[in-house]
């Protein structure tokens, strides 16, 4: 028998539900059975349990199976059969290797077995020579508990005090009623006039809680919570002493129930509909805490203190849907240090995808089998969990190891949590097939759109597409983005193509059918034999509008086209409308490819598919080794909005920057949210320095004047470290762009001013060759260009990617024989490394720049002239985020 592990699925803010197949019906010799097993669970012996097995059967592996079987003080059973397939070696239809779930229930606990049961029939046909040759105990699930809170039993409560970390809830005057399970008080029901106090210890998390409630630590009225946590902490984090035992009032009792009601569904709970009709609900570990607390300003905030997250402490509303806080506990700090790699934490990896996907955008079905490679990365892999839409139905989780899987639904957070019959030892191969389908809702390509406005309909309704990505959970994937080889076959409706992840191309998949059945349509083949981070797939009414091959390193030096193959095979696919924007897009995308490749020596993909799709919302997305360009339709009448992404003067700018990010964001990954801006500013500043290309150094000061005015305008909202929450308080995705794409642009500029040109590219190169097919954080960055330029750069990353501050400068300037002098100042207790850019425009017409770093509290600089000086100007190129004002 194999090893086991009992599995307690702890999922903080979700619902696990088990997946049950339906018995088969009518009731056949094994169904029988296996409803005979039900009953004995419950009420049996294991003398009865033995004569339905074979005298072939093992004595110690029914003993074995026995000790999990019988439980002590059962109450009710119920055992479903979730697979069957037939038995190896015997006739068909006389014998089959059955999955079956046997769950018990043992007064106000619950537990769940999992079984392989092998079954084969002797004799003639009836229920009774059926019996069992095989049994193999696959999973325990414990810990399963129902919550009680007894009204009639409340306490009178003054000066109560709740406590986890930089949270308080205090009850002044009030009721208080337990929430009570078998495994102890896990929890209380809070009733009267207190007070809520969240005290963020992280300096950027404070500025976030005054965006939201316009002081950096939350202090409101409240007067109601729900409290969940462990058995283990209740005395320590309750002060019990200020509980007295009263008569409950009926009121107050009736209020405490719909808070009991309306909040315990929300979190720790597993639904076990097809078993049971009771709510079962699981205990938090010891050191989590969960408070949902009705404010009476800001209505209910939820806070979460979680261990096994990264950041470990949140205050968030579930009905606005947002999160105002989220961050690490000095503990939490203590443990993984103050960066982190997402990776780093995940129990395991997927090296390899094999997916077969049927799509019908129309119905916005899909049907698929995705067949996938993990690597653990933990010493024993005893349960994993992948992500999945929930609108998706699982119909079987497979290994190739370890045969059928039990798996559970984790609702609310698009997961699926799978429990292994054995522990898989770090760096063992794991394969799971995962067969599922349904309704899937197509992602928006919303995260480079710009603030638009419609000033009349167009006449012309946008062609229809069908985006599946990252965020749209169509195929199974880790929590965390992984780095995969991967082979996509996708079958969409006649008349409709798709433009996915990976190159396409011809003949056999190379793979068995993963899709049992496959109706009509058209089957495209992508292979992605380089590293992927995610997969994606859009599917619309397509032309092919262009397929060439072309050398994206025909313009980089010698020795990088002797180490580094350039042939990039190019296609664009268009909605037909749109056929003229695609050639028009072909020859920009050949020479910025060509650009990007001279400025790096290298193209991460040997092939890139352009999408060019109708969409009111101008934008793009960028998955490896392709793009998703948005057009709007033909006579749609828009202006753009006041945005950041708004460049009138570089039309070229959306696919300049999406083909950036097969470089950054896809050749590169980010460590974890915080480190977005190493792709969103990396590809801002590229498509900068493409717009300098084509069409000079107005377009590029221009688009600098634009960078710096938002990151300006909106570095109060927080550090470009922030990442996606930037704006998020607000709802305000002008904010992100701002700071993550513009001033993270800007930050860069700076750099290569302070390091200069050779140091920042060579750099920049080294950067991306370390950290090719990787994640790479900040740090990283800093010291690849540490080691290049030989400058300390720990201070200027500092200022302006964890900080949020805009520094001001003070200057004087004055003009003298044969020399101009600037004088430049700085608050001296808080530096910043700032390259000051001085202009002199001569009498005779000529214009000079000059760089003058301020790295101290004040600079002077000499600069010799050669003629007659007629002005000077600071920071006229708007390199330098900063506010400037005369000495």
């Amino acid at each position: 028998m194999h090893p086991f592990r009992a599995i307690v699925i702890v999922g903080l803010l979700a619902v696990a539900t088990p997946v049950f197949a339906q018995t088969p019906a009518p009731a056949d010799g094994p169904a029988r059975v296996v409803a005979r097993l039900e009953t004995l669970a419950r009420n049996g012996t294991p003398d009865e349990f033995a004569r339905l097995t074979a005298p072939s059967m093992p004595v110690s592996a029914l003993e074995n199976f026995a000790l999990d079987f019988f439980v002590p003080g059962v109450t009710r059973t119920v055992a479903v059969e979730r697979d069957r397939i037939p038995l190896e070696g015997v006739a068909e239809g006389e014998g089959y290797s059955l999955i079956v779930e046997f769950f018990a229930e043992v007064g106000a606990r619950a537990r769940i077995v999992s079984a392989r049961v092998d079954m084969r029939r002797f004799g003639e046909a009836d229920a009774d020579t059926w019996q069992i040759v095989d049994l193999e105990r696959l999973n325990v699930v414990e810990g399963l508990y129902r919550l009680r809170m007894d009204t009639t039993r409340g306490y009178a409560a003054r000066n109560l005090t709740v406590d986890s970390d930089d949270f308080r809830v205090t009850l002044a005057e009030g009721s208080a009623f337990l929430v009570e399970s078998d495994g102890g008080v896990t929890g209380m029901v809070l009733v009267g006039r207190g007070e809520m106090r969240f005290t963020p210890s992280s300096l950027t998390e404070k500025g976030q809680l005054k965006i939201f409630a316009g002081n950096d630590n939350l202090v409101t009225a409240i007067d109601g919570a729900y409290v969940r946590l462990s058995p283990a902490d209740y005395l320590t984090r309750v002060s019990t002493g200020a509980l007295t035992e009263q008569v409950t009032d009926r009121r107050v009792a009736r209020r405490a129930e719909e808070i009991f009601n309306r909040e315990r569904p929300k979190s720790y709970g597993v639904d076990m509909v097809e078993v049971s009709s009771e709510q079962w609900f699981l205990l938090p570990p010891s050191g989590d805490m969960l408070a949902e607390v009705q404010t009476r300003k800001f209505g209910t905030l939820t806070y979460a203190k979680s261990g096994n997250q990264a950041e470990d402490i949140s205050l968030f509303s579930r009905e606005r849907r947002r999160t105002m806080s989220i961050y690490a506990s000095e503990g939490k700090l203590t443990e993984r240090g103050p960066v982190y790699n997402e990776d780093a934490l995940a129990d395991f990896d997927i090296t390899a995808y094999e997916i077969d996907a049927e799509v019908d955008p129309e119905k916005g079905t899909l049907k698929g089998r995705a067949q996938f490679s993990i690597r653990s990365r933990v010493s024993l892999l005893g349960a994993l969990t992948f992500r999945l839409a929930e609108s998706l139905n699982v119909t079987s989780v497979t290994s190739l190891e370890m045969g059928r899987l039990l798996f559970f639904r984790i609702r609310n957070q698009s997961g699926v949590l799978v429990n292994l019959p054995r522990l898989v030892s770090e760096g063992a191969p794991l394969t799971l097939v995962v067969t599922y389908s349904g309704r899937v809702d197509a992602q928006r390509v919303d995260s480079e759109n710009v603030q638009v406005g419609v000033d009349e309909p167009g006449p012309l309704p946008a062609e229809p597409s069908f985006l599946l990505s990252n965020r749209a959970y169509w195929y199974p994937q880790n929590g965390t983005t992984d780095y995969a080889l991967a082979r996509l076959r996708v079958t969409v409706p006649d008349g409709y193509g798709a433009v996915a992840t990976g190159q396409l191309v011809t003949g056999d998949f190379g793979l068995r059918d993963l899709v049992a059945t496959r109706g009509d349509g058209r089957t495209l083949i992508f292979s992605a034999a380089r590293p992927v981070r995610y997969l994606s797939l859009v599917i619309s009414r397509f032309v092919r509008v262009l397929d060439t091959n072309f050398d994206s390193l025909a313009g980089a030096p010698a020795v990088a086209r002797s180490t580094a193959s350039g042939q990039v095979a190019l296609s664009i696919e268009a909605n037909p409308r749109q056929a003229g924007r695609g050639r028009e897009v072909a020859a920009s995308a050949t020479d910025i490819m060509r650009f990007y490749g001279s400025l790096m020596y290298d193209t991460p993909y040997p092939s890139l598919s352009i999408a060019v799709v109708e969409n009111e919302l101008p934008g793009g997305h960028s998955p490896a080794y392709a793009v998703i360009l948005n057009t709007p339709p033909p006579a749609g009448r828009f202006y753009a909005r006041n945005d950041p992404a708004v460049f009138l003067g570089f039309p070229e700018f959306f696919i300049a920057h999406e083909v950036a990010h097969q470089w950054w964001g896809q050749a590169v990954g980010w460590n974890n949210y915080h480190e977005q801006w190493l792709s969103e500013g990396f590809a801002q500043y590229f498509s900068a320095l493409y717009a300098q290309k084509l069409r000079g150094d107005t377009a590029f000061n221009d688009m600098l004047r634009q960078f710096r005015k938002w990151a300006i305008d909106e570095s109060d909202q927080g550090p470009v470290y922030l990442g996606y929450r930037l704006g998020h308080v607000k709802n305000d995705s002008r904010v992100f762009r701002a700071l993550v794409y513009n001033k993270g642009a800007s930050v860069l500029h700076m750099m290569r001013r302070l390091v200069g040109d050779e140091a920042f590219f060579n750099g920049l190169r080294r950067f991306y060759t370390e950290f090719k097919f990787q994640k790479a954080g900040t740090a990283d960055l800093q010291r690849a260009m540490e080691a290049v330029s030989g400058q300390s750069l720990g201070r200027f990353f500092e200022r302006w990617i964890y900080g949020s501050e805009i520094p001001r400068v003070r200057y004087a300037t004055s003009i003298g024989a044969g020399e101009v002098v600037i004088r430049l100042e700085q608050d001296e207790t808080r530096l910043f490394d700032i390259p000051v850019s001085v202009t002199l425009t001569y009498t005779d017409g000529r214009v000079v720049d000059v760089m003058v770093p301020l790295t101290s509290a004040r600079a002077e600089r000499r600069i010799t002239t050669t003629g007659v000086v007629r002005n000077v100007q600071v920071n006229r190129d708007n390199a330098a985020l900063a506010e400037f004002s005369g000495l």
